[in-house]
């Protein structure tokens, strides 16, 4: 049986009117993976400082379990820019660390001024360093930072961007190996397969993790347990985040047969109460109380769903033309000659590595930057919305209906009619009193949701969202996708989260080196292809290295038909293999132009093609183990 590691007891919480947790008792264990659940503003982030101890609580006990090492990932990277990548790494107070520490000190010391005692101090702290297995830590830091894209461990963290600062902060937490993980976003600035490698890597950590995050296949496949925080509540399931849908469903269900059976009820006692004056005089005192309590009572929450509806205008004959545009930083290429003429409804996800000029090339359509060469053609009736990574605009001391009313005082929705800035403010969940709040006071998810209000609200029908799942709660981003699935215009998405993507998108460009890949398809479409063509790849490798380190020749043991065999065997293989590379290429750079019949029958071509090859391959082994 796991052991309680933490205990909180009558924990209380709150912000000026803000209610984050009221009376809260409960224990985490050894090896939980807990995923924190609930709306922008409703305290996650707030829970893991109180457990740090960051945040002070307002009442209440949390205790540690003797000798339990933490860690934690904020949201915004504190670190020191002064210092270099390595300093930043390898100077955690880690027992392992401080060994090596010492060594390469020691190491220095021995480069210029050797000496017996420094020699006998060095053979010790290699000793040492064997007996504790601090090399391992070493190549692990080293094995980490290069996953997280950083080679140059002398570089100073002041030349990083936001992104790589917050990588690094998130190396640093891993490196430390702490006993219990505390983790705000960590998905958030990694592209999709470090997040995959990331997802396995939590999935068998040996140790307690408690985490936020949007991305809900990462939130599903980590954790065992889900935390849900609302008004002040928590709530407890025990299972991934799958079983805790399965679980709300099941809740919504009751909830509403109870409120069936309420309104039933209801229904009948008023109607008895209604049949006049006498009837109401000789009905019992207590009865009549029932009638109020069955009034006053819903089981229905009162909690509203964000409302996203805007009205847009017909899109163009001519909506973008990108022709062959390029790009390059320094000596580095972006992309080279990329085209693409976007047609009606058209809805595009773009990935690729992170620094690879998946934002240069929204900014090159946005005209805040130029390409290299090449033209962009934007439309007459093409109206863009951007939706872009970094806000550097908020005032903090601006409240939050100034800052909607400095952009738009009247807003028109889908139906026609035209709502105030403060009735559009309701709808996105920001009520009378969080209007007249300054921006500062506003959670950063709740900073995402009033930015996603402006860029969204003016109407257009090209939208541009450039990681937009970054810091937005699970429930607002459904809401979007919801939005988005009923859109009657174009849609280009930058996004490392992978359910979003397969949710909104149904084509890919993929930034492969210096050139954009076409596919047709969402996320997961093109994750079965690449898997496909992996697994056919390494195990063609091994056919060919098995073939090559047998003699090619010809022996007298081989008569005259089996030797004519064997020439044409060899003959068809190559023509096959020709056959495959050329179906292949046809994927990657013709996707823009093929169907989803296409599409079947290239893939069964393939298919048909590599079991002729098997058999080839086997029937050349056969004639050559013979020789």
């Amino acid at each position: 049986m796991s052991k309680n590691i933490i205990s909180i007891e009558e924990l209380n919480k709150s912000f000026a009117e803000k209610l984050i947790c009221k009376n809260n008792s409960f224990g985490i264990f050894e090896n939980e993976k807990i995923g924190l659940v609930g709306i922008n503003g409703c305290g996650k982030s707030t829970l893991l400082k109180l457990i740090v101890g960051i945040e002070p609580v307002d009442s209440g006990k949390i205790t540690f379990r003797k000798n339990i090492r933490t860690g934690y990932l904020p949201q915004i990277p504190k670190i020191d820019p002064d210092k270099t990548i390595y300093e930043e790494i390898y100077f955690s107070d880690h027992a392992q660390f401080e060994l090596l520490r010492k060594y390469y000190r020691i190491l220095n010391k021995l480069e210029t001024k050797p000496t017996k005692t420094l020699e006998e101090e060095h053979y010790r702290i290699i000793k040492e360093i064997e007996v504790n297995d601090a090399w391992k830590i070493e190549v692990k830091a080293k094995s980490i930072l290069d996953k997280f894209g950083f080679n140059d461990i002398n570089q100073k963290i002041s030349t990083l961007s936001g992104g790589q600062k917050r990588r690094i902060d998130l190396a640093r937490v891993l490196m430390d190996e702490p006993d219990v993980l505390l983790l705000d976003e960590p998905t958030n600035h990694l592209d999709i397969d470090t997040i995959e490698w990331f997802q396995d890597y939590l999935s068998n950590y040996k140790g307690t993790i408690i985490f936020v995050t949007h991305d809900r296949y990462f939130l599903d496949a980590v954790s065992d347990k889900i935390i849900e925080m609302e008004n002040g509540k928590i709530y407890f399931f025990k299972g991934n985040y799958s079983y805790y849908l399965r679980k709300k469903e099941q809740q919504d269900i009751d909830v509403q047969r109870k409120e069936t059976r309420r309104n039933a009820q209801l229904k009948k006692e008023l109607k008895w109460l209604q049949r006049g004056a006498r009837a109401r005089t000789s009905k019992p005192k207590d009865h009549l109380d029932r009638v109020k309590e069955l009034i006053d009572k819903s089981y229905l929450s009162q909690s509203k769903d964000l409302d996203i509806s805007f009205k847009t205008k017909r899109l163009g004959k001519t909506i973008l033309e990108i022709k062959n545009i390029s790009k390059r930083y320094d000596d580095k290429v972006l992309f080279k000659n990329f085209n693409h003429n976007f047609q009606k409804l058209e809805r595009i996800g773009i990935i690729g590595i992170n620094g690879c000029g998946k934002t240069t090339l929204l900014k090159c359509i946005m005209e805040e930057i130029e390409p290299d060469s090449g033209s962009i053609k934007v439309g007459i009736n093409t109206s863009f919305s951007y939706f872009e990574q970094y806000i550097n605009e908020f005032d903090n001391n601006q409240t939050v209906l100034g800052y909607i009313q400095e952009f738009a005082h009247n807003i028109r929705t889908a139906d026609g009619a035209l709502h105030s800035a403060s009735e559009m403010l309701q709808r996105f969940l920001f009520d009378g009193k969080m209007q007249q709040s300054k921006l500062e006071n506003l959670s950063g998810g709740e900073k995402k949701r009033l930015y996603l209000l402006r860029s969204l609200m003016f109407g257009s029908n090209f939208i541009i969202l450039d990681e937009p799942t970054n810091d937005l709660d699970i429930r607002t981003l459904e809401i979007l996708e919801d939005y988005l699935d009923a859109f009657k215009g174009c849609i280009i998405v930058v996004s490392h989260d992978r359910y979003f993507l397969d949710r909104v998108t149904d084509y890919l460009l993929v930034f492969d080196d210096d050139r954009i890949i076409k596919f047709p398809g969402n996320y997961s479409d093109f994750l079965l292809v690449k898997k496909y063509r992996d697994e056919e790849n390494k195990k063609r490798g091994k056919k060919l290295e098995s073939k090559n380190k047998k003699i090619k020749k010809v022996s007298h043991k081989l008569n005259f038909n089996e030797k004519r065999e064997i020439v044409l065997i060899e003959k068809d293989m190559k023509n096959i293999e020709d056959q495959i590379s050329i179906m292949n290429t046809k994927i990657e750079k013709e996707a823009s132009s093929l169907s989803p019949t296409d599409f079947k029958e290239i893939t069964d071509k393939l298919k048909e093609l590599n079991a002729r090859m098997d058999e080839l391959e086997s029937r050349w082994l056969e004639l050559d183990e013979k020789n």
